[in-house]
């Protein structure tokens, strides 16, 4: 029932190691806390540059999957401890947009990060050599949503202009002292690996000044484009290109464009199935509807030959045990697939490769294979920023009628949430895993 109304919404939606004990005082000045007020409606202005003191531990491009594709850089800037918690703060600019200017408003955009299940914000921190996931704080009443502790996308996605950076924040549980280290997932992109945890009362420093709003590089995807269709919609066809494989401790990312060749018959719209979904077995409770778990990596292991699916976070709900994907759902932020050129970037987190591994095959089951495709490492994020330094921040609070906007650039180092108010959340810590095979 659980996944046939979510069948239902969808159709009806879419159819309308290290550690830091070196302090150095007085880098940041103390602020002011600031509140969160709806912005007035706004001139067309040049947005100013980013702020060179701005840390910036990684980044990525992505672009949007809607009617407007829209380019975006995501970055990831910190992760910081305050008393009961932790930190995440990330960002978002968006670079262009085909008849749009630098400066011009934008559209309503989706940026793919909702999580349905719970939270408003499906980015996560994972411990590579635990397998835990540390999931956002969500408020613990239903009637307000189980919102997140965090700067809701839905927010920022109606309020973003080509050019600007958004700085966001998230809240997570408390991490383990000897936690010093952890990898940032967000489910559209590979993960930043290796992101240093700072201690209370500090925040990371830029090695050198930065540039968010530059012109995305252009990187070419690694494979060209294998064309399938659907056997029971012969005239439905799409494609799947492989345009990276990337590998970490413990953790493969595979990132993958899906195509629409033709347009694509709305009247008939179901959720995805192979090669983009692969099904799972019918007595185990999945949360996803269309997630991109249909590829497979296949390779040579001192046991034999072996295909690999996605990983799966081992979760609960409403006391029972289900499974979500590690790896990006197919939702109402795809609508351009309706389109015949539209194209969505996907990802899929696997098993790590052992040490070493150039090249891997993935695998389409009974549509086709791509073979020694590349694998590259995945940067090593702590080499990217100085050690913390005391960085003196205000404190802020959620509101439901008012929810937090996120901040410029020159608001770093930023506020971080009122601990006062963490007793209204919850925590999740959860697992990584297989799927269960039925």
């Amino acid at each position: 029932m659980r996944r046939l109304a979510a069948w239902a919404c969808t159709v009806a939606m879419v159819a309308s190691g290290c550690s830091y004990a070196e302090r150095e005082p007085g880098l940041f000045p103390t602020r002011v806390p600031t509140t969160s007020e709806a912005p007035p409606p706004r001139a067309k202005f040049l947005p100013k540059p980013t702020n060179p003191s701005l840390p910036v531990v990684g980044e990525a491009i992505w672009v949007s999957g809607g009617r407007l594709p829209v380019t975006f850089r995501f970055a990831v800037h910190a992760v910081r401890r305050l008393e009961g918690a932790t930190v995440l703060d990330w960002s978002v600019t968006p670079l262009r947009a085909r008849g749009f200017a630098f400066g011009d408003d934008l559209p309503g955009v989706d940026l793919g990060l909702t999580r349905d299940s719970r939270s408003d914000v499906n980015i996560a921190l994972l411990d590579p050599l635990s397998e835990r996931v540390f999931q956002p704080l969500s408020h613990t009443s239903r009637q307000l949503f189980n919102h997140c502790l965090c700067t809701p996308p839905w927010v920022i996605q109606q309020d973003l202009r080509i050019g600007e950076t958004r700085l966001m924040q998230i809240a997570y549980p408390e991490l383990p002292a000897t936690l010093t280290h952890v990898d940032v997932s967000l489910v559209t992109l590979a993960p930043f690996v290796h992101v240093p945890v700072s201690p209370i009362g500090t925040a990371p420093v830029a090695r050198q000044p930065t540039n968010l709003a530059r012109s995305a590089d252009r990187r070419a995807a690694v494979t060209t484009p294998l064309p399938f269709r659907y056997a029971d919609e012969p005239l439905r066809r799409q494609s799947i290109q492989i345009d990276r494989v990337v590998a970490a401790p413990g953790r493969t990312a595979v990132q993958w464009t899906l195509r629409s060749v033709t347009d694509q018959n709305i009247s008939q719209l179901r959720p995805f199935g192979p090669p983009v979904s692969s099904p799972p077995p019918e007595d185990v409770y999945v949360l996803n509807t269309s997630p991109a778990s249909g590829p497979l990596i296949s390779l040579t292991t001192d046991r034999g030959q072996e295909r690999w699916p996605t990983l799966w976070v081992v979760t609960e709900v409403y006391r029972q045990t289900a499974y979500e994907c590690l790896c990006t759902e197919l939702g109402l932020w795809s609508s351009g697939l309706r389109d015949a050129g539209g194209a969505v970037q996907l990802t899929g987190n696997y098993p790590g490769l052992p040490p070493g591994t150039p090249e891997v095959d993935i695998v389409l089951p009974g549509f086709g294979s791509f073979r020694r495709v590349p694998v590259v490492a995945a940067p090593d994020s702590a080499a990217a920023v100085r050690p913390p330094m005391v960085a003196q921040t205000g404190q802020w609070s959620y509101l439901v009628e008012d929810p937090p906007r996120g901040w410029s650039t020159t608001d770093w180092p930023t506020d971080l949430p009122d601990p006062a108010q963490l007793g209204d959340y919850q925590s999740a810590v959860e697992r990584i895993g297989p799927l269960p095979t039925g």
